[in-house]
């Protein structure tokens, strides 16, 4: 009879070992996404870098042709 207690504590004590590292893994996540960017700051990036391409093509026209 303690064989079967003792694979239990085993088993309870592999089961708190794996909860601990989710846990440890999910705040590693929660903290990297934490560091992003939020939506309004990338989609004000992405307008940005568009406009300044655009006008720098419109420039490397101008030019050509001048």
């Amino acid at each position: 009879m303690s064989d079967k207690h003792s694979f239990t504590l085993r088993r309870a004590d592999q089961a708190r070992t794996d909860f601990v590292a989710t846990v440890a893994e999910l705040d590693l996540i929660l903290a990297q996404l934490a560091r992003l960017p939020p939506r309004r700051k990338l989609a004000q990036t992405a307008l940005l870098a568009t406009l300044t391409t655009g006008a720098i093509a419109l420039a490397g026209i101008e030019a050509l042709f001048r």
